[in-house]
């Protein structure tokens, strides 16, 4: 009977050590709006026309629409216009960069797979506070391609994801607060 009684303070106090384990592993992670203090209170953001200071064509409402599909997804922040937004994120595509980063395995002359990477500035206005939270940031937007036959192709296929990945990072940047 006793060993019993035993047997359980020790189960209980086994339990009791676990969940403060794992509590205290998730005692950083908060609910809702998590960007910095710059960024709480905000709930809605204007997203005007990306500008273009490269010279990769269309990239302009490729990458907007990219941006605003992330912040929707992502339901932090809500797109809205101009005159009901807390806040305004303008960004300029400063270059688009291709890199060779592998050679074909039959001919070490031709390269089989670039990297593409949409380099851009964002500024992002808080417009509660009426100050910029940040101002001319980098951020880069990055995917990898293989030539098949034809490069103009494979890098035309490959710009949306660059774009894709440049404002997921735009949008961590704001909602992370990192």
């Amino acid at each position: 009977m006793e060993k019993n009684m035993t047997l359980k303070k020790v189960g209980s106090l086994a339990i009791l050590i676990a969940l403060l384990f794992f509590g205290a592993g998730c005692s950083g992670y908060r609910l809702g709006n998590i960007g910095g203090t710059e960024v709480q209170g905000v709930r809605t953001i204007y997203v005007p026309v990306v500008k273009n200071d490269g010279y990769e064509p269309g990239l302009q409402v490729m990458t907007t629409n990219a941006i605003i599909r992330r912040f929707e997804n992502d339901g932090t922040i809500q797109t809205v216009r101009t005159t009901e937004a807390d806040s305004e994120l303008t960004v300029t595509i400063k270059k688009v960069v291709k890199t060779g980063t592998r050679n074909d395995r039959n001919n070490i002359l031709r390269t089989a797979e670039y990297d593409v990477e949409i380099i851009a500035e964002a500024t992002y206005t808080n417009r509660r506070l009426g100050r910029k939270i940040f101002e001319n940031r980098e951020v880069r937007g990055k995917t990898a391609f293989y030539v098949q036959r034809d490069l103009q192709e494979g890098e035309r296929q490959a710009l949306p994801l660059a774009a894709e990945d440049l404002a997921n990072n735009i949008v961590k940047l704001i909602v992370e607060g990192w």
